[in-house]
């Protein structure tokens, strides 16, 4: 309930967490609630103008535009999540071993994870994407990996810090293995920095996912993807602007709502960086710095 009130009273980050609640449920329905359907070609009615029939249009293959991105939506959304799914489930254990276990797993966990961070996300994207195939699968593999070391170096920073509290201790001397210490009662105290660092993540993978497409190396005509429709849409940007409309909106709203919600849902979890000043002192809290830092 302090959560709810806490995030309810930053009234731009609630309405944006309503706008990405809408795009999740449409994401969720869209088989369900496209007007037509978005494979359907229509050679009688290509390139036409937003209309009654077709509110953003058609396209060169007379494909309604809003159906278009409404399954558009589902694609990035899936890929998006599964991303973010994928480098948590790998990357938060291998930072919390690192820390706990130490000495040469740590060196080399940490190496590696220094490696990766010097090239550029969405170079990383590319070269993975590039060995594993233009694919849902491959966007996910790739954005997954590129931001791996992200989760691996704010799990390993925040269990640093948990792994020296009282109630570690007090498991090691009942006999506890590192297993369910790390488990039962490290994870359960670091969890926040991690679950907001996914939110904040979310819209980097949102954007990267549109860029692969939009080179040609995402997703796959016929599926319909916000970059891939705007690569579309731009060979014929003169003639018909109209199509670059539906997934500009929808990846600008989709973009802007997970950043503001990121950033109030960051604030609602760690009440301390709203009242810190800049040039103020440090948190006493190590896991509240180690979220402030990664953020």
């Amino acid at each position: 309930m302090q959560f709810l009130r806490t995030f309810t009273r930053d009234k731009i980050g609630s309405f944006f967490a309503m706008v990405l609640l809408a795009l999740i449920v449409v994401a969720i329905t869209a088989q369900w609630i496209t007007p037509r359907d978005p494979f359907a070609v229509s050679l009688r009615e290509t390139m036409q103008p937003p209309s009654w029939s077709h509110w953003f249009g058609t396209d060169q293959f007379g494909r309604d535009v809003l159906s278009r991105v409404i399954l558009a939506t589902q694609v990035t959304t899936k890929i998006a999540l599964s991303s973010i799914l994928f480098a948590v489930i790998l990357g938060v254990p291998l930072g919390m071993i690192s820390a706990y276990r130490g000495g040469i797993v740590d060196s080399i966990c940490m190496r590696i994870t220094d490696i990766m961070l010097i090239f550029p996300i969405i170079l990383v994207a590319i070269v993975i994407v590039v060995v594993a195939g233009p694919s849902e699968n491959g966007v996910i593999l790739a954005l997954g990996l590129s931001q791996l070391p992200q989760f691996v170096r704010i799990a390993r920073g925040v269990t640093l810090a948990a792994k020296e509290e009282l109630y570690v201790e007090a498991a090691i001397a009942a006999g506890a293995g590192w297993r369910r210490i790390l488990w039962r009662h490290i994870w359960p105290n670091i969890s926040t920095p991690v679950i907001v660092q996914a939110t904040l993540t979310l819209p980097v993978f949102v954007l990267n996912t549109a860029a692969l497409s939009y080179l040609g190396l995402g997703v796959q005509p016929p599926t319909p993807e916000w970059g891939q429709m705007l690569n579309e849409a731009k060979e014929v940007l003169t003639s018909a602007p109209y199509l670059i409309i539906g997934p500009s909106v929808a990846l600008f709203l989709f973009v802007l709502s997970a950043n503001l919600v990121g950033d109030t849902l960051q604030e609602a979890m760690n009440p301390k960086l709203k009242a810190r000043t800049p040039g103020s002192a440090p948190s006493t809290d190590p896991v509240i710095d180690q979220a402030r830092t990664n953020g």
